[in-house]
């Protein structure tokens, strides 16, 4: 009876430590940080974030909405699990924004609601058992289509960065 049970524990060992090893050789963690250069504050309300590998897959890093102040601090946004691999491009779902100006908030959009952000100087390479940190640069364009609205027309980038 005891063989029967240290058997039994040697397998649960065995499979733990394998799945351990696996998630450490083949998975890799980014955190990813949000930044501008903007002197008016902007908060976007970000409800998925996605980056996309080389081999053509899109990865959820975040579903987590959570609305953020774009200043010219680093923000975090969101940490997600990802495959090893090269990533080239992120996406931002934004369902919404704020721009201050003068003291008075105004609403913003983000046509189509996706920002579409190249991840610059060769993509995002994630190793196993590693954390690498993402920086997105929102250069922010507001620009007014009439009746006190406004939409944001960013230019926007991602680097790698230690």
């Amino acid at each position: 009876m005891k063989s029967a049970v240290y058997a039994v524990l040697v397998i649960i060992l065995i499979v733990a430590g394998g799945f351990y090893y696996y998630r450490l050789t083949y998975f890799g963690t980014v955190d990813v940080y949000v930044t501008t250069g903007n002197a008016d504050p902007v908060y976007l309300t970000i409800s998925s974030i996605m980056i996309h590998s080389a081999s053509g897959q899109w990865i959820t890093i975040s579903n987590k909405s959570t609305t953020v102040l774009l200043g010219g601090n680093l923000s975090f946004l969101a940490s997600g699990t990802v495959p090893t691999g090269n990533y080239t491009e992120l996406r931002l779902i934004v369902t919404s924004g704020i721009v201050e100006i003068g003291g008075i908030n105004i609403s913003v959009s983000v046509p189509s609601g996706v920002l579409k952000v190249p991840i610059v100087a060769g993509g995002l390479h994630v190793s196993g058992s590693t954390t690498e940190r993402l920086e997105i640069i929102i250069g922010p364009h507001l620009v007014s289509v009439g009746n006190g609205k406004y939409i944001i027309s960013p230019v926007v980038i991602a680097e790698q960065f230690n």
